[in-house]
């Protein structure tokens, strides 16, 4: 499973997340920091990617174009690189379903309290 984090997750819960994940990169590191967000689902659908978001308007690209990439989507996340880490790595078998081979759904909204 590989993960993209848009811009508007911090690129230091990258490091956090690198040890459950084939890969994840932050859009800095391909150079879409501050892009449009049709150019990063682009991108991660071209590279076979899924985006780890705080931004709605993923939402309406996964509903005009389907998918792949899948969407995580975390809303009310507004704390620090670690503590963000941390509330993803507890979801981490949820995540790992969610992101794996089924075709059942293209989106997980996960809410911090």
């Amino acid at each position: 499973m590989r993960l993209l984090l848009d811009e508007n997750i911090s690129w230091r819960v990258a490091a956090y997340l690198r040890p459950h994940f084939a890969e994840v990169l932050h859009v800095r590191d391909v150079d879409l920091d501050n892009s449009p967000d049709t150019s990063i689902w682009r991108y991660a659908q071209q590279h076979g990617f899924h985006i780890l978001t705080k931004d709605e308007d993923f939402i309406r690209l996964l509903f005009a174009h389907g998918f792949p990439p899948k969407i995580v989507v975390v809303t009310n996340a507004q704390l620090p690189a670690k503590m963000l880490a941390d509330f993803m790595l507890a979801r981490l078998p949820q995540l790992q379903e969610f992101l794996g081979d089924s075709t059942a759904a293209g989106m997980l909204v996960l809410r911090l309290p």
